[in-house]
This record gives structure tokens, sequence and C-alpha cells, in this order.
């Protein structure tokens, strides 16, 4: 029965995508409810502060009130004061002339939980039993995303890679802690990187990209954007990597390489495209909130320039390298296991060593392996690269905000690495199976 039961799986492709989207959804749900209680935050918090402007636009719409704009709200006290977060829990009654408009973000998260909280509390009055169901599904949310990153690579590249991916998200601080915060919602940045995958795939099936495929880039990288434009280049970056990987197989196998070329560049306009439409977006709220386009122009420049440092003499004193060097040096783990806490040095060099070791084995081995290495070489460099330009871009945000530059590391280098550990070893155990039965 069970023969038959896979065999009708197997040839109905629709059928297989809906049991697969039912595994991903009950194991999201496992992970979430095994790695977090989501109320006092068995995991710890990051980034408290900036939750406050979610809780205070979810508050207004419990209250039927709006931002102007539709800008998420906040209290009269700074925007970082987590008493916003309290109000919202203890259901306090608030009068719309009480909050102030955050202007530099368009604030599509706290309109999206805040028509989320308002079905919680269909059933659910207590604030704080609602704040739970909102970080659950947050949790839920990013755990299915990283399911579904490791298919992709249990389908590329194996089983022990794809376990490695996910123990990457499991066994990360960082993101323990900051997968439940409402304001960034983690599971978006992963978005750019998956619309990317889906290019690639539509394009091998087919032999071409379709314009659809592109518009998953622009849509993913839109939807991003009205969530925060901070990091925009590691996130850009990240739908690149599954193209680069794909042509530089392309080359090692002896195939046509210049159409991946050119869908790269298409997936680059489709991905600044989609920046761009957000961007108007932002414009357009502003101009709804100043009253003129002049002013609202004025504030996305303000915003802008604030983060942004192109040449070292901007906005801060600080040089690139002193920035680079402070979070690739700093000790604090972003990996824990059990005891022994492993920090991004330490990644990067544990990865490094083993693949020279790798390449050097394989050549005695079975050095027709080592044309696999290349396109995983290629995908670890520029996920080391994705974090590290926002860092270079924008090295005043980078040396201000040290609670939250440590996060890009995740996106994607860490997960990267321990992915590319894991086929190492699998590439390895290939090349003595081969040395043994030739």
């Amino acid at each position: 029965m069970f023969r038959q039961f896979a065999t009708k799986i197997a040839h109905h492709p629709a059928l297989r995508l809906l049991l697969t989207a039912l595994v991903v959804l009950v194991l999201s749900v496992a992970l979430a409810l095994w790695r977090h209680n989501g109320s006092a935050y068995f995991t710890g918090l990051w980034d408290d502060g900036s939750q406050a402007l979610v809780f205070g636009r979810m508050l207004q719409m419990q209250q039927d009130q709006s931002a102007p704009g539709g800008f998420m709200g906040v209290y009269t006290e700074e925007w970082g004061d987590t008493q916003n977060r309290y109000m919202y829990r203890d259901n306090t009654p608030v009068q719309a002339d009480q909050f102030k408009s955050y202007t530099h973000q368009t604030g599509l998260q706290g309109w999206a939980f805040g028509i989320l909280n308002k079905v919680f509390s269909v059933f659910e009055d207590a604030g704080e039993a609602r704040e739970q169901l909102l970080y659950t599904t947050n949790s839920v949310l990013f755990y299915g995303v990283t399911l579904c990153l490791c298919l992709v690579v249990l389908h590329w590249l194996g089983w022990l890679p794809a376990l490695a991916w996910l123990a990457a998200a499991l066994l990360a601080p960082w993101v323990q802690r900051g997968m439940k915060d409402l304001y960034w919602c983690l599971w978006l940045w992963w978005l750019p990187a998956l619309a990317g995958i889906a290019l690639c795939a539509a394009a091998r099936r087919r032999g071409r990209a379709p314009a659809w495929a592109f518009g998953l880039v622009f849509g993913a990288c839109l939807l991003r954007c009205l969530c925060g434009f901070e990091f925009i280049s590691t996130f850009l970056i990240l739908c690149e990597i599954p193209l680069v990987c794909c042509w530089a197989q392309a080359l090692c196998c002896h195939e046509a390489a210049r159409p991946w070329v050119l869908r790269m560049v298409g997936a680059g306009f489709a991905a600044v495209g989609g920046v761009a439409a957000a961007l108007v977006l932002w414009l357009i709220q502003g101009s709804v909130y100043y009253g003129s386009l002049s002013a609202s122009w004025q504030n996305v420049v303000s915003a802008v320039t604030s983060r942004v440092s192109v040449s070292d003499g901007a906005v801060r004193a600080v040089t690139v390298p002193q920035v680079v060097g402070k979070y690739l040096l700093n000790p604090d783990p972003v990996l824990q296991i059990g005891p022994v806490g492993v920090s991004v040095l330490g990644v990067l060099l544990v990865t490094a060593a083993v693949v020279i070791l790798t390449a050097l084995l394989l050549r005695w081995l079975d050095s027709a392996a080592l044309w696999r290495l290349p396109p995983l070489l290629c995908a670890w460099g520029l996920s080391f690269l994705a974090p590290v330009s926002w860092m270079v871009l924008s090295k005043a945000h980078a040396d201000i905000h040290v609670q939250l530059i440590p996060m890009l590391w995740h996106f994607a280098f860490v997960p990267v690495s321990c992915m590319l550990l894991g086929a190492l070893v699998t590439m390895l155990a290939g090349g003595v199976r081969h040395r043994l039965h030739p």
C-alpha cells in the first residue's frame, strides 16, 4: 500500500507539492514549539526597541485608529521605548493624538501584524497571549523558509549538507533570539534567495528564464524593502548567489555559461526594480504625511544619508577595515554547540582549512570530483561578501548599531559554511568509495 501511495505521489506533481508543503508546515510548528516558549523569551531578546513601532501600530489598529501616511505608529515617548509593547500587552486605551509617525520606514510589517493581531483578538482578548501567538507565528514562518532552503540543498547536494544548514539555524544564538522580532521579520531576509533559486530551477527545467521568475525576484525585494531598507546590499547579493553557482557549474561542465550571465543581469535589474518600487511607495506615503513631494523627498534623503556611507570620510571618521574587523574578530559565538561557542572567525578558518584539505585529498582519491568545488566555493565566497557589503556600504550604521550587525553573518555566511562542510564530507566519502571500488 505504501509503495502504491509513493508511486501515485511520484506521478502527480501537485500532490507531491501539497504533501511537501504539509510536511514543512508540521516541522516548522514543531521546531517553533520546541525551541521557543513565546512568553518570557526562552531564547532571549534581540533589538526589542525597534519592536515598539510594530506594537504601537498594532495597538492603533486594535482601537480602530490609524497613523497618518500609513506609517507605523509610536507613542509620545522615544520610538525605541519598550513601554509601547507593554501598553499593547495591557490593552491600554490610547488617543490618536498620542502617536507620532516614524517616517524613516514604510512599515508594512506593522500593518500586516496589525491585521493578524485583530484576527487573534477575535478569540483571545489578553494582549500577552496575542503577543505569544504573534511570536510563534513569526518563528514558524522563519523555520518554514529555512526548511524550504534545506529542501533545495537536499536536492542539489544531499542529506548531510541539508541537515548542516538546518543545524546552522538551530544552533545560532543570534537567530534564535531574532526570529521572534516582529520588526525585522528575519524570514523575509531569505525571500530574495528563494526567488533566485526559483529562477534557476525554472531556467534549468525550461531552458530559459520565464518572466514570472524575474517577477518573483522583483516581488521579494519589494516586500523586503517595504519592511525596511537596512542591509539592502546583503539581500541583493543573496538573490544572485544561486545564479552565480549555476554559472560556475556550467563552466566546469563545459556547458553554455553566457545564458546564466544574462540571467544574473536580468535578476539584478529585477531586484533593483523592486527596491525602486518600494522607494516610490515610500515617497507616496511621505507625500500624504508631509503634504508635499519635496518634503517627502527630503525625508527619504535624510534617512538614506543617515545610514549609508560610501566613502570613508562621510558621516563618521571610522574606516571600513575597522568596521569589518570589529565584527570579524568579535568573539561572541555565532554557533553554540552545548558549552562550546564558535565565533565567525572560527567558522571562517575551519571552513577554509577543510576546503584546502578536501581539495588535496580529492586530487588523490577522485580528481574527477574536483569540478564540484568551484560552484560551492562561489556560494561560500558570496555568502561572506553579502554581510560584509553592508559594513562597507553603510559603515556608519554598522559602527553604531552593534546589536544588529552580527545577525548579518547568518545571511548567509554561517549556514552556507555549514552546508559546505557537509558537502565536503560527502565528497570525501564518495572519493574514498571511488578509491576502494574504482
